[in-house]
């Protein structure tokens, strides 16, 4: 029996090879490489019709899983080589690690947009720094000001799915963000926290950092208007001094 799998139902390839490693229990930090390779491009030959401009990127993940098993079967008979080789897939490992957290804080963010998700970002009156009346950033506004911070700048010249050196660090990310805001009481503007970043890893990292702060109830998202710029407030009683 034939079945159509609909990629449009994951978010890219990293979401995909997430719901295989999943739905096979497996153990994220001892992938068996040339099992889930077979089964991811079982799920690409079962597309049926699908945008090949979207496909590309799923078929770049299945040539990456390839060289990724290809390095995996290949020999090694000296010891002490073995012994300081790198796991191939330790790079694919974080990778996943570091989706997986990213999903889960926007799936949480989600299901938090009724009345208890604005508490989460509304700043009380008594918190309130300007006479401005404010209104919770909502996870659109976010996301809205989250893009336009990393399409201007350039993607990283690297091979797909690499991970590049000296990665930025969600936890650091948290620490630095909560430094910043108790050195302004005033609150920082949306875009300041990536003034300095060259990358989009580090985009990616320091946003993410900024939502799991927001979800912590740490710190605040606000705007004077739906479309106004977005600022943010470390959360009365969490000064780092």
């Amino acid at each position: 029996m034939t079945y159509v799998v609909d990629l449009d139902a994951f978010h890219g390839p990293l979401d995909l090879l997430l719901y295989l490693i999943d739905r096979n229990e497996i153990d994220i930090y001892d992938i068996p490489i040339a099992n889930i390779t077979e089964q991811y491009l079982t799920y690409l030959h079962a597309t049926g019709d699908f945008d090949l401009d979207k496909l590309g990127d799923f078929l770049s993940m299945a040539s990456y899983l390839l060289n990724l098993k290809s390095r995996m079967l290949l020999p090694v008979n000296d010891e002490e080589l073995e012994e300081d080789m790198v796991d191939p897939r330790e790079e694919l490992v974080k990778k996943l690690i570091e989706y997986r957290r990213y999903k889960k804080a926007a799936e949480y963010l989600m299901s938090r947009q009724t009345e208890d998700f604005a508490r989460i970002f509304y700043r009380t009156a008594d918190e309130a720094v300007t006479e401005n009346v404010e209104i919770a950033a909502d996870l659109k506004a976010l996301v809205r000001a989250y893009s336009k911070v990393i399409n201007s700048i350039p993607e990283e010249s690297i091979e797909p799915f690499q991970i590049p050196e000296g990665d930025a660090n969600v936890e650091s990310m948290m620490e630095e963000i909560l430094e910043r805001l108790n050195l302004y009481p005033g609150g920082l503007d949306f875009h300041e926290f990536f003034a300095g970043a060259k990358r989009r890893r580090e985009v990616m990292a320091l946003f993410l950092a900024l939502l799991e702060l927001i979800r912590l109830g740490q710190v605040a998202a606000v705007q004077e208007s739906s479309f106004s710029e977005i600022k943010v407030y470390l959360r009365a009683g969490d000064d780092i001094c």
